[in-house]
């Protein structure tokens, strides 16, 4: 069963069982300087696991200042 991921309102499946959320990021095209991995409504590290099942969105960080 693949990892399904929501992304900009889109659900991706990724065809792996489990993978580093940092791998999982470089499948979409996406740095980790840029992104966040939410895995079960909390924010998890590039070095976490993520795996089929889990609920995985995936957003980006915005930064702004005056």
């Amino acid at each position: 069963m693949p990892i399904k991921v929501i992304y900009r309102g889109k659900e991706i499946e990724i065809p792996e069982k489990r993978l580093k959320a940092k791998d999982l990021l470089k499948r979409l095209g996406l740095s980790p300087l840029s992104s966040l991995v939410i895995k079960n409504d909390e924010v998890i590290s590039e070095e976490d696991y993520v795996e089929e099942g889990d609920n995985i969105r995936v957003v980006n960080a915005i930064s702004g200042g005056s």
